[in-house]
């Protein structure tokens, strides 16, 4: 059985919602986007704009996730102990508080479109330096137990944190996230730039891929460049969603790395539920140019 592919629109995203409904419908179009990823708050934050995405995604999308990683660094900015494996009671609580928020949204979409079709919840195990796992176990027991509208929920892993090296995330290890999986009968997101990020290298990422699926822990496999230069999507090593190599050169990320962790994945015991392309694309692309940017990944996923 095949993954489904997802699209993580949003980081490709023109300005303005006539021009972001023309690019929904033409991602709509291609036979081989199955669903998007939406980040939160973004447009889920309130009733106007989640109903206008719950009417322009298109009707025959069934697979799509949301991400929690945009809200988590914003208020993780705001206050350094937030997070689901927050060591800090209050910072721990006010995560969970931002969940309720989140499964509220989820259900708002699903009456509006009068379908489940969020069917993946990425959860991170922030904060940043102190993330302790057992508060994060406690936290996704807690969350476990609500009524996500047919969502499951999965761990997305991010960057962890590592003494020396200035963190884009700095969460728990891999192998902590993992054991959590294991014991919670939860899934499990690789990103590939993120991972890339924590290693400084493409072996990284592919070595993550390898422990998750050895482990039968890979439920989804998120594909964003990342690289050592400076370019307009930002700073060295940023997680900034580069395109693949060669459409942004500095990129690590190219069609044999894509190839060798899609190899990797497919060693699990069981299929992993979606793949996905999610990339920053220059300001003044068209929409057509956006899709390309997103295809050539589906097109190395797919070799």
């Amino acid at each position: 059985m095949k993954p489904e592919f997802i699209v993580g629109a949003y980081a490709s995203l023109p300005q303005g919602r006539p021009s972001q409904e023309l690019y929904y419908m033409l991602l709509g179009e291609q036979s081989w986007v199955r669903g998007t990823e939406l980040p939160f708050p973004g447009d889920l934050a309130n009733e106007d704009d989640r109903h206008w995405l719950a009417k322009h995604l298109p009707a025959h999308w069934h697979t799509n996730s949301v991400t929690a990683i945009p809200g988590t660094m914003r208020r993780m900015n705001e206050d350094p102990w937030f997070g689901l494996a927050s060591p800090q009671e209050a910072g721990r609580r006010d995560a969970i508080g931002f969940f309720e928020d989140l499964r509220r949204a989820v259900a708002d979409v699903a009456r509006v479109r009068g379908a489940q079709d969020i069917a993946y919840i990425e959860l991170h195990s922030a904060p940043r330096r102190v993330a302790d796992a057992d508060r994060m176990e406690e936290s996704l027991r807690l969350l476990a137990s609500w009524d996500w509208s047919g969502a499951r929920l999965v761990i997305e892993h991010c960057d962890r944190y590592i003494d020396g090296q200035e963190p884009e995330k700095g969460f728990l290890r891999l192998d902590d996230e993992i054991a959590l999986c294991k014991e919670l009968g939860i899934g499990l997101t690789v990103n590939w730039g993120r991972s890339a990020v924590e290693g400084r290298s493409a072996r990284t990422a592919l070595e993550h891929v390898r422990r998750c699926a050895d482990a039968d822990a890979l439920t989804g496999l998120m594909f964003s460049g990342a690289g050592p230069k400076e370019t307009i999507y930002g700073y060295p090593w940023i997680d900034g969603h580069l395109p693949m190599n060669p459409d942004e050169p500095t990129s690590l990320m190219d069609a044999d790395a894509i190839a060798e962790c899609m190899r990797a994945a497919n060693t699990q015991k069981r299929p992993i539920a979606y793949v996905g392309a999610k990339v920053c694309v220059p300001r003044d692309a068209t929409l057509d140019e956006r899709v390309r940017y997103l295809s050539h990944i589906h097109e190395a996923v797919e070799q």
